[in-house]
């Protein structure tokens, strides 16, 4: 492959006289349109869409809260592990703007902003050594497109830190050719810098050095020789990013497992796998990247209008002539460049197993709209030469039209991502669950709650980051999920309130309305399909839960935990069926252990095991949703419990025994009666029940 080595004439920014004054004052006030345009569609109802926070971007607000409370991690170990810096912005925009729950999408689309005249210098750099009109217009029209991106557009809003990487990518870029260009030693120092900021972004930008190395390589080889020059550029380049690197490749030697987490859990390709299937993995993932830009997108309805494409037809035709036309100028190393740019950084996305495409490749974004403007302007130019050695008037009429349907193109473009935006995947109802705008409100609501309120959530977790985030990392608040117990204070000592999510806990208000009924609802939630999201029901300070187990029983154990007694739905059974077993338990004192709790079915010697054990249930309590380490002194805890009886159970007598014991060690708690003896086998005997065959006339109803 020869490159061709022919000296780059000037860039339309410096050319000279009052013509080329007025066409950058007329580029500078477009560009600033542009932006303008770009910040505008961005920001709008950045308040409302996405309408909460999932749990993506809400993780960043946590983070933005750890960050103002004084921490200053380097790299977040959570949420499979997280570069930092997008972060630190919503830190930033927290500090002077507050914590509302739009705080990381105005971030985003802040950032998304930025990027449209970062990637207008980049493309103008590329294509400074071109002639006609794509030197001029080629950084605007690449510019324009980016601000009207459909794809774009949804990763400005969306809250996550793989925005930053167009970004930081077409500033890195921008600076390298502008210094490999001019020989500028300040532009290298600056692509440097920002090469070193890319690793802090999201880990396509890790792709960056692979990029640079090349270009260095294209323009060596288009030259025919290596220079000194190019040796002491590549170092400084190197240099300053990692110097700028330094502190993250710190973190990653002294935890080295974060480097890769996040890469070796998504990617297709294992050492599990035989090399056919590597290789057929990889194929399918170039084939699935590939259409996603022409014919099917992502279906995830959280990240994309479902199976839209990344680009619309008109924008897929501009592509693939820019496609061409960079292959038919592959002996000019910025063109090769840009179609290397589309293809490294497109691995990410063709080697991963989930997550939506379109950010797995967001790094090919500036070399897309790159590649967009030269698929627009390069025939153009070309008919504008055909025409002008023609005197027929419609040889004339030809490139004009063209350039007509370039805009018309270029307003369809905006039209059609402001409806499939705006109109049809904004007004979707299933945002409100997709964005978990529950949770935020949840949050919102433990906010403003004073700071004396004893709270509890069922049955979502607290500790969701959209919680965590939009309560301001309130302390205290505590979740248990209904559905499977219900937590009691034994006398509340401040007003209580418990938020309830009915269409996903059915069973806890009215639970709640028995055990105290001198509390009331008194707020409620957003509506979710014409119906408040949550109630909050409100106990009075000095109330005492009424509850009055069906078989009072006393056993304690370690004297942290006890027996108050237990509910059982029957006293007679049939093989295949269940026994539902409900436990009143009470914590002594506060322990920091979980214990695991177990329901053990003992009766005859078991043919099948050779032990006397036929059915159990073991868990920490609440179903893991509410652990012995969070138990308040006092809590009463309702829990539920299910043992199958295996259908070849003998007929017979059989005893239901309880415990806990540690899970790590297997060590039971040692048990206690009501008259302080030690019950055998730290096991508290419930009732005895008994099975009977099937056969048998009367008896107990199966459970369902």
């Amino acid at each position: 492959m020869k490159l061709d080595h022919t000296p780059q004439p000037q860039t339309t920014n410096s050319l000279p006289g009052p013509r080329g004054r007025r066409l950058l004052t007329v580029k500078m006030l477009a560009l600033l349109g542009i932006t303008i345009l770009a910040a505008c569609i961005r920001l709008y109802r950045i308040d409302e869409i996405p309408p909460g926070n999932m749990y993506d971007p809400a993780y960043y607000g946590v983070d933005a809260l750890q960050i103002l409370a004084g921490e200053r991690p380097i790299f977040f170990p959570t949420n499979f592990g997280r570069e930092a810096l997008f972060s630190y912005l919503v830190a930033l925009y927290i500090a002077f703007f507050g914590a509302a729950p739009y705080a990381m999408y105005v971030t985003s689309a802040l950032v998304g902003t930025a990027t449209v005249p970062a990637v207008y210098l980049l493309v103008e750099e590329l294509f400074s050594g071109e002639n006609g009109l794509l030197r001029k217009y080629g950084g605007l029209l690449a510019a324009a497109v980016l601000a009207v991106s459909h794809w774009h557009l949804h990763w400005s809003r969306f809250g996550v830190r793989a925005v930053l990487v167009p970004l930081v990518s077409a500033l890195t870029f921008f600076f390298l050719w502008r210094g490999l260009r001019t020989g500028s030693r300040r532009h290298m120092v600056a692509s440097g810098f920002f090469l070193g900021v890319g690793a802090y972004t999201y880990q396509a930008a890790r792709l960056f050095p692979v990029l640079v190395v090349l270009a260095f390589l294209y323009v060596a080889v288009t030259r025919h020789k290596l220079t000194r020059s190019d040796l002491v550029n590549l170092g400084i380049v190197s240099l300053v990013a990692l110097i700028v690197f330094a502190p993250l490749g710190a973190y990653f030697i002294t935890h080295p497992g974060s480097f890769l987490q996040r890469v070796e859990q998504a990617s297709v390709v294992g050492g599990d796998q035989g090399l056919a299937d590597n290789l057929k993995a990889i194929g399918k993932g170039v084939v699935d990247t590939v259409l996603s830009f022409y014919v099917q997108g992502d279906s995830v309805p959280t990240t994309n209008l479902p199976g839209r494409p990344t680009l619309n037809p008109f924008l897929c035709v501009l592509f693939t002539l820019g496609v061409v036309a960079s292959l038919l100028r592959i002996g000019r190393a910025r063109f090769l460049f840009l179609l290397t740019w589309l293809v490294v950084l497109m691995i990410p996305a063709v080697l991963s197993t989930y997550g939506p495409v379109a950010k797995r490749a967001i790094g090919t974004l500036p070399a897309v709209m790159a590649l967009i403007a030269l698929g627009a302007l390069a025939p153009l130019d070309r008919l504008w030469l055909w025409a002008a050695g023609r005197r027929s008037a419609w040889a004339h009429a030809v490139p004009v039209f063209l350039g007509i349907c370039i805009f018309v193109g270029l307003f369809y473009s905006a039209a059609r991502t402001w409806r499939d935006y705006f109109v049809l995947w904004a007004t979707d109802p299933d945002l409100f669950t997709h964005f978990e705008a529950g949770p935020t409100a949840i949050g919102q609501y433990a906010r403003d709650l004073s700071a004396e309120t004893v709270l509890y959530v069922s049955p979502i977790d607290p500790d969701h980051p959209a919680i965590v985030y939009n309560a301001q990392r309130r302390p205290g608040i505590r979740g248990f999920d209904g559905r499977a117990c219900l937590v009691l204070p034994e006398e509340t000592e401040a007003e209580t309130i418990y938020v309830i999510v009915p269409g996903e806990d059915a069973t806890s208000l009215d639970a709640l309305r028995i055990a105290f009924p001198q509390g009331d609802i008194v707020a409620e939630g957003p509506l979710h399909y014409n119906q408040p999201y949550f109630l909050a029901y409100q106990v009075p300070p000095d109330s005492t839960p009424q509850i009055s187990p069906s078989h009072p029983l006393e056993a304690t154990w370690g004297d942290r935990l006890k027996l108050l007694g237990y509910d059982l739905d029957e006293d007679v059974y049939r093989p295949g069926d269940t026994i539902h077993l409900t436990l009143y338990l009470q914590a002594l004192e506060e322990m920091g252990v979980d214990y695991t709790l177990f329901v053990h079915l003992l009766g005859p010697e078991n043919p099948a095991t050779g032990s006397s054990l036929w059915g159990q249930d073991d868990s920490e309590p609440c179903r893991r949703s509410y652990p012995t380490s969070v138990w308040r002194p006092g809590e009463i805890l309702r829990d539920k419990y299910a043992i199958p009886i295996p259908s070849e159970a003998e007929t017979g007598n059989y005893e239901v025994r309880v415990g806990f014991y540690l899970l790590e060690t297997l060590t039971r708690l040692p048990a206690v009666d009501a008259a302080g003896l030690p019950v055998p086998d730290d096991s508290v005997l419930l009732a005895p029940v008994h099975v009977q065959s099937r056969s048998s006339g009367s008896g107990g109803l199966q459970a369902d």
